[in-house]
């Protein structure tokens, strides 16, 4: 798996400095071109030479320094080459500067200025792995699609037993392995996402809608972005910063939202409707302001054209993926809702989900098989869809499908 792949190490001061070099081995070993970047901390613990001798490549301390005179702008030159950068051990300190964007030495500006796919394996005392603010950076991180391995429970150096040990160095091979499997795995492939909650206006102030944050939605975009696939992200205004990578649609209205996916739906391959499209919309919009009195108001609705039903009903060989919020009989609805609606996968969740990172979610599939996931995050959620997604598109009719697809849009 890491024959002739270009993988970044990257070292931190912590104790577990020296299980790096184990890990630095192993990836030569399986064939991988191998670079160690190390802070001013990290060399207090292990030697540069060390790592020199172990990767057969200069390594990194400095980007100014002798040892790379030879390499122009060494930050974007062989960060380029990169197709996965690891952090091991990775202290509270390297992981808040690249949550808050910080490139003031040698790893950090690598990071921030490469565009591969991050795992990072913490290791620090428990008080500091369960502070809000490192938790919050890690929180940040894993939106940003890094990936984190560990730490583990265990005995730790300053005497304390608890969480904050690194990952055993075979695990953290191990998840280095399934990430660059999946690298850009979809690339080619056209998906259609569809993210937030609808807003359905009363006058020119007031609006009927929902609780839907549009983290899933966005989640997903993210999540196919990374492995390589084209997406078409057409979104509801939300508080979210617009992920980097995909074409963004922004609508307000269910029927507004009808009249991009159905245009965009036209050349995806894959759709995943993640939005919480209203059902009902008021049949008349009032031209000023709606003064408060003392009568009660009764505002008349109409029912909203059924998005996911209508893509459904002429899906062909489209992936379609929906979601199912319940309050009441959550998996007999969602079954319902995937044999009616013509779904590859239902996502089913309950109201708890709205606006939070993490839910229990049940995936329903197609062949009526039921995955209970448990209290999940948006992103690890997001990840199983595109997974799923990827999954289907390796079979090989799909894929002769794909690649006739592919050959007649270039044509």
């Amino acid at each position: 798996m890491f024959k002739d792949k270009t993988i970044l190490v990257g070292i931190t001061g912590g104790i577990a400095a020296y299980k790096s070099a184990d890990l630095v081995s192993k990836l030569k070993q399986a064939g991988a071109d191998v670079w160690v970047v190390m802070t001013k901390e990290a060399e207090k613990f292990i030697t540069p030479l060390t790592l020199r001798t172990l990767s057969k490549n200069p390594v990194i301390t400095d980007l100014f320094s002798d040892d790379l005179a030879g390499v122009a702008v060494p930050h974007v030159s062989i960060t380029d080459k990169a197709d996965l950068i690891i952090i091991a051990p990775a202290t509270a300190n390297i992981i808040g500067k690249i949550a808050q964007g910080i490139a003031d030495d040698a790893l950090s500006t690598m990071v921030m200025a490469s565009k591969a796919p991050k795992l990072i394996a913490p290791a620090m005392n428990k008080n500091m792995w369960e502070n809000p603010a490192v938790q919050e950076n890690i929180k940040k991180l894993s939106v940003m699609s890094c990936e984190f391995m560990g730490p583990e429970v265990g005995w730790l150096a300053c005497g304390d037993e608890g969480i904050g040990r690194m990952a055993d160095v075979q695990l953290i091979l191990k998840k280095a392995e399934e990430i660059i499997d999946r690298s850009k795995d979809l690339t080619g492939v056209r998906i259609l996402v569809t993210a937030g909650g609808t807003r359905e206006a009363i006058d020119p102030v007031r609006f009927i809608g929902n609780r839907s944050s549009g983290k899933m939605g966005y989640a997903v975009a993210r999540a196919a972005v990374d492995r390589g696939a084209q997406v078409t992200l057409i979104t509801t205004p939300t508080q979210i910063e617009k992920p980097s990578g995909c074409k963004t649609i922004t609508v307000e209205t269910a029927s507004q939202m009808k009249q991009a996916v159905m245009i965009e739906a036209k050349r995806a391959d894959a759709v995943v409707m993640a939005a919480a499209v209203a059902d009902y919309a008021p049949r008349q919009k009032e031209k000023g302001k709606r003064k408060k009195d003392k009568a009660n108001v009764k505002i008349e609705l109409k029912r909203t054209d059924d998005i996911l039903a209508d893509l459904g009903s002429k899906k062909g060989n489209k992936i379609l993926i929906g979601f199912a919020l319940e309050t009441d009989n959550l998996l007999l609805n969602a079954k319902e809702k995937l044999r009616s609606k013509n779904l590859d996968l239902i996502v089913a969740n309950s109201p708890e989900a709205f606006d939070v990172d993490s839910s229990k979610i049940h995936f329903v599939y197609r062949n009526g098989r039921i995955e209970k996931l448990g209290s999940i995050s948006k992103t690890d959620a997001a990840k199983r869809i595109i997974g799923h997604i990827a999954s289907i598109f390796q079979r090989p009719i799909i894929r002769k499908f794909k690649d006739e697809h592919r050959s007649a849009a270039i044509s």
